[in-house]
């Protein structure tokens, strides 16, 4: 196995796993939160369901028989007769614990009458009881109290609630309170987890299509990409190809030249000799112009199409501003370019002889956009003017390297930079027009 391919395995199972332990993390964190949160709206609704029992509870109060307990605090016949209606009471709404606090100067309350299951011993009168102090404060101000969820010595883990119950002067003469036990709340949340497991579930396969869209989409990138570097490729062994054969056949002519000089020198044809020198000197300016580019990609593309149009007796006369033209990149630069006079190259030579030769090449930056403008003539049909820049067509011969990819090529690129691409045929000449 290769070893770019076995890397690549590699990166992809690295992916996976860690895509899998990210997203088990992430819905293990939604988990929790959802049980706490929910776990928070128990405690909330129960505290307010259980605080309209002990408001009821405390109405229901025989508040006579409690003073009277007060006055003596003992165990008699009122107090046993407040214990025997919380106990009915406690067994109706099936809570923990239900009992009566006396709220002193201290900031501790003591428990006065209480109503506990048969299991549990009994406390003395005045016990201290567990209610915290700040709720404490709250009942000797007349305000209903409830707590989070407490823990003694005595009993299981529980959430308290409070009313205050007051005299007809409106002295608060104690507070009636019940305890509801925590796995009451542990019930409540695991149910609404549990109900909720579909909105999980549902979470779970969403995550899954996100990951399964983020790997379609980067095998996707990767496949244009690799096209795009294909295409490239071809460009530019194309490019390579055609530069070649000109030094090839510029080094025939040379060869021609040179044994046309010697011939000349054999005779003693000086005069003639010179001349020929002179006229080889001019048109080796002609060929050699500079051309204004500041991008040099872009220059050497100009001159070699230039030396090719020349080889075939064709002109390309170039008009470009003085710029980097660095806003595309040089690859897609000399693909609009390479095909674009190739297939201008290849229209003029097709029809030699019946049109004029000579391409028109125009470059500009205006107002932060370039206008790139090809115009050579040609001889199309109506249907060639219709599918000139779809993907088959060409003015090419049969045999090109990229017989009828380039113009579609040309398209492509132009929709890469989101620019115009525009296409006029009139008078025997084709104007294509590019602004990005």
């Amino acid at each position: 196995m290769k070893p770019d391919l076995v890397y690549t395995k590699k990166r992809m199972i690295y992916f996976i796993v860690l895509s899998i332990a990210i997203i088990s993390m992430l819905v293990g964190l939604k988990l929790i939160s959802t049980y706490h949160y929910t776990t928070k709206s128990a405690e909330i609704t129960l505290a307010k369901q259980y605080t309209e029992i002990a408001t009821d509870a405390a109405n229901g109060l025989d508040k006579v028989a409690y003073k009277q307990f007060l006055l003596t605090k003992t165990d008699d016949e009122n107090r046993k007769k407040i214990k025997l209606y919380l106990e009915e009471y406690r067994k109706r709404i099936n809570a923990l614990y239900i009992y009566i606090l006396l709220l002193d100067d201290t900031d501790v309350s003591k428990v006065m009458v209480n109503a506990f299951p048969s299991h549990i011993k009994d406390i003395p009168i005045g016990f201290p009881c567990t209610v915290p102090s700040n709720q404490v404060e709250m009942a000797k101000r007349g305000l209903k109290y409830s707590t989070g969820v407490l823990h003694d010595r005595i009993s299981e883990s529980y959430m308290s609630v409070g009313v205050p119950f007051f005299d007809e002067d409106g002295t608060v003469l104690g507070v009636v309170g019940i305890d509801i036990a925590a796995k009451d709340l542990g019930h409540v949340g695991k149910y609404v987890v549990q109900n909720n497991m579909f909105i999980f579930g549902v979470d779970v396969l969403f995550a899954l299509l996100l990951l399964a869209g983020v790997y379609v989409l980067n095998k996707w990138y990767k496949a244009r990409l690799h096209q795009d570097m294909r295409e490239s490729e071809k460009v530019y062994i194309s490019e390579l190809g055609k530069i070649v054969e000109t030094i090839k056949s510029s080094r025939h002519d040379l060869m021609n030249h040179l044994q046309v000089l010697n011939g000349l020198m054999d005779i003693r044809r000086y005069d003639k000799a010179h001349d020929y020198l002179k006229q080889l000197t001019e048109e080796s300016k002609t060929l050699n112009l500079s051309l204004h580019i500041k991008n040099p990609i872009l220059m050497v593309l100009f001159q070699s199409k230039r030396e090719l149009a020349h080889s075939k007796n064709i002109i390309i006369s170039f008009a470009t501003d003085y710029d980097a033209f660095d806003k595309i990149e040089s690859m897609d630069l000399v693909k609009l370019f390479s095909n674009l006079l190739d297939n201008a190259i290849e229209a003029v030579e097709s029809n030699a002889g019946y049109i004029t030769q000579e391409i028109q090449v125009q470059c500009k930056a205006e107002h932060g956009k370039y206008i790139f403008i090809i115009e050579n003539p040609a001889v199309l049909t109506d249907e060639e003017q219709k599918s000139f820049f779809q993907y088959g067509f060409t003015t090419k011969a049969k045999g090109s390297v990229l017989r009828g990819n380039g113009l579609s090529i040309v398209r492509r690129t132009v929709e890469k930079y989101k620019g115009e691409l525009k296409f006029q045929y009139e008078e025997g000449k084709v104007r294509i027009q590019i602004r990005i």
